[in-house]
């Protein structure tokens, strides 16, 4: 496990680095989705995510993203999000481990507060490891955390890579 924690400190620079440059990009991005379409051509799509287009909001039924948009109210629904989901594409292609023959090797879950400890090996033998914690705060509110590999493979390809951290209200 060890080696684990180790891999996840080593790619912690990158992703903070690509996490970064979304933030950065996503107006440009945003902006260059309104003349090619809502995915975007090639590894830029990568600095969003994967699983979803930029439209990706209106189809999850995100509150706040709403169809038929276009100009400037289509591309500030498109650069939030990016913000929303920054470099998932990387966390998964270049940081992520392959879910084809991953298995969960221990997992422990509680209800409150909503607890999730992950151990999961690749079919190579790598393990890795997925933490989650919604910490109440006060008000509705609570502490997202997510650290590690996410234990859903979103893409179907990979878990991606997560460091999370963020409070958000109760719906």
């Amino acid at each position: 496990m060890i080696k684990s924690v180790l891999r996840y400190l080593a790619y912690f620079p990158a992703n903070l680095a690509f996490v970064l440059l979304a933030f950065l990009l996503s107006p440009l991005l945003a902006a260059l989705s309104l003349l090619t379409g809502p995915r975007l051509p090639g590894i830029l799509q990568w600095f969003s995510t994967l699983d979803a287009d930029l439209d990706g909001g209106i189809s999850q039924r995100v509150k706040g993203y709403r169809p038929g948009l276009t100009g400037w109210g289509l591309w500030w629904q498109r650069t939030c999000w990016i913000c929303r989901n920054p470099a998932h594409g990387w966390q998964s292609e270049l940081l992520g481990m392959p879910a084809a023959g991953s298995i969960i090797v221990r997992q422990v879950i509680s209800g409150t507060p909503k607890n999730q400890w992950y151990v999961m090996e690749t079919a190579r033998g790598v393990r890795f490891f997925c933490f989650k914690r919604d910490q109440p705060l006060f008000g509705g509110y609570y502490l997202k955390l997510w650290i590690g590999w996410v234990n859903k493979s979103y893409d179907g390809r990979n878990h991606h890579y997560a460091f999370q951290i963020g409070p958000k209200r109760r719906s």
